[in-house]
């Protein structure tokens, strides 16, 4: 199957000024799968903003992730072929 990831503010960066690419994944991947695709691309800063420790057990609170333009943080979530993945930072005002 194929995903789209789209990239946001500083996160796009990290990901060598990245807008939108495209992943292929098995069937039944799940988002875990995908973000440690884009972690073994791209490499250890990556990997320190979407996690929220070396065991890669949940996001960091940091980070918003849109399947769809649904947010959602289980990383066990099975994507579906053609699933839109939007990935970034967590902005507050005050």
């Amino acid at each position: 199957m194929k995903v789209k990831v789209r990239y946001f503010a500083y996160i796009r960066q990290l990901v060598q000024d990245t807008r939108e690419e495209e992943f292929s994944l098995p069937d039944r991947a799940t988002l875990r799968d995908l973000l440690m695709k884009i972690v073994k691309k791209y490499g250890r800063s990556i990997e320190k903003v979407l996690f929220d420790s070396m065991q890669k057990k949940a996001l960091n609170e940091n980070i918003i992730v849109l399947v769809n333009g649904k947010a959602v943080n289980d990383l066990k979530l099975e994507l579906e072929d053609e699933d839109t993945i939007s990935i970034m930072p967590f902005l507050s005002g005050g």
